[in-house]
């Protein structure tokens, strides 16, 4: 991205694009964690476990490659959002509303924990993040990186012509275009020449 465009971006989107990109460096870092363990996990469960080990060993394994890939997405969609890209900002309400109700949810079924003052703190944060790509003057950023449909950019269509192309032949006789012969209706013989 430009200076310039960079200079004309509102620090909501801006703050709103530095949580996002922690959370996200942070998603990463988790699942790289969680691929090690699911390395692990499916090697010691398979020779400790047997069967059964190496089946935890490999949904856990394939848990973390998920979550990985999403980070990966999830870094690509943040940077889009500092661009302006509005698809981009819709996404990120998107996972953060999911994000919120992956971690609402289990409130209401298993009560507060002692892991639910952090949830907490994230929460508050994953909803600054999401309000700050929606005041005012980001609404006004994010419309004026909206490019523009390419049929705006299309010319207007040539209008209808029945004008044939020029032989060589009329070309040097200083013909220009060619009308098409044209069908009289009263006998279906086309004009002569």
């Amino acid at each position: 991205m430009s200076t310039a465009a960079s200079a004309r971006r509102p620090g909501a989107v801006t703050a709103s694009y530095v949580i996002w990109l922690i959370g996200a460096i942070l998603s990463l870092i988790g699942a790289i964690f969680a691929l090690f363990v699911g390395i692990l996990a499916l090697t010691g469960g398979a020779v400790f476990g047997g069967i059964a080990g190496a089946a935890v060993g490999s949904v856990i394994l394939i848990f973390s490659i998920f979550v990985f890939v999403v980070a990966i997405i999830e870094l690509v969609i943040v940077n889009r959002m500092r661009d302006g890209r509005n698809w981009a900002r819709v996404t990120l309400t998107v996972l953060g509303i999911l994000s919120l109700l992956g971690t609402v949810l289990p409130w209401f079924t298993g009560g507060w924990s002692s892991s639910s003052s952090w949830n907490f703190v994230g929460i508050v944060i994953l909803l600054l993040a999401i309000i700050l790509m929606y005041v005012p003057g980001a609404n006004a950023y994010f419309r004026a990186s909206t490019p523009v449909p390419a049929s705006a950019y299309s010319a207007p269509a040539a209008p209808y012509t029945t004008a044939m192309p020029v032989t060589p032949e009329q070309r040097a006789a200083g013909a220009t275009t060619t009308e098409p012969p044209v069908q009289r209706p009263d006998d279906g013989q086309p004009p002569v020449s």
